[in-house]
């Protein structure tokens, strides 16, 4: 069985508010390691950006922790997150992709990737592999998560792909603190996931442009778009969701193939 998982990463001031996404992320993690005990998670995250057209995937032993996040409280850069990398499926991922993908030692764990796995996987952590979006298209993304998911079926890797990023990602609403309240984009995205209907998220783009635009999804949806690609989801579940800032919606949610 395939499996992923959808969730948001939020602010960094998640690491020091109380915030009941920490126990959000705590109980999903539990259970995925009850339920899967995956040796590798794959996690795409919309800060880890190509603007070549080019997805890169680390190949590094280790990927360090990386804070790019600026102007937050000097509590938030005492969090950090590192983990060992899955060299051996990189290699294969890289070989499938016939060049779509090309390796990497630049990068780490940004925080879209170890914000939710600080708090999912804190102990016996499973290896980490972590891979760019670009500004290619949906389907592109989308291809690019098959590749993967040929790659860990043929080396029989025991991996579960986790997608970062917010359905709602209005910065200017949140300096502006606007009074946090759910989108129609946000409506319509759990709607699709609730009722399966995994084609129109893949072009939500062009099936309600109002709406999207008004919301501007991080990262376009891309990391969602790979999780699809993987997963080629028969079935979804809402997990949680909620808007704890203006401007900024949190959601998780878990597909199955």
């Amino acid at each position: 069985m395939a499996f992923g998982l959808f969730i948001s990463h939020g602010s960094p001031n998640i690491l020091i508010e109380n915030n009941n996404w920490k126990d959000v992320y705590r109980n999903i993690g539990k259970s995925i390691m009850e339920k899967f005990k995956p040796e590798t998670i794959i996690v795409a995250s919309p800060h880890f950006i190509s603007w070549t057209g080019t997805y890169y995937i680390e190949q590094s032993e280790k990927l360090e922790c990386i804070q790019d996040y600026y102007g937050f409280p000097d509590e938030t850069y005492k969090y950090c997150y590192d983990a060992f990398n899955d060299v051996e499926l990189v290699n294969e991922i890289i070989k499938e992709s016939d060049g779509k993908i090309k390796g990497d030692t630049k990068w780490g764990l940004d925080h879209g990737a170890w914000i939710p796995l600080y708090y999912m996987f804190p102990d016996n952590k499973p290896r980490i592999v972590t891979i760019s979006i670009t500004e290619n298209s949906a389907e592109q993304h989308y291809k690019i998560g098959e590749i993967i998911r040929k790659a860990v079926d043929k080396i029989g890797r025991n991996a579960i792909f986790i997608a970062t990023g917010s359905p709602t990602h209005r910065l200017d609403l949140f300096y502006f603190k606007i009074l946090p309240k759910p989108t129609k984009f946000d409506m319509i995205l759990i709607d699709l996931i609730k009722s399966g209907r995994f084609d129109e998220i893949l072009h939500i783009k062009e099936l309600y442009p109002k709406e999207y635009k008004s919301a501007t999804p991080e990262g376009d949806l891309n990391t969602l778009y790979m999780l699809l690609g993987y997963v080629k989801p028969k079935k979804a579940e809402l997990l949680n969701y909620d808007t704890p800032w203006a401007g900024v919606s949190m959601i998780a949610s878990e597909f199955y193939d």
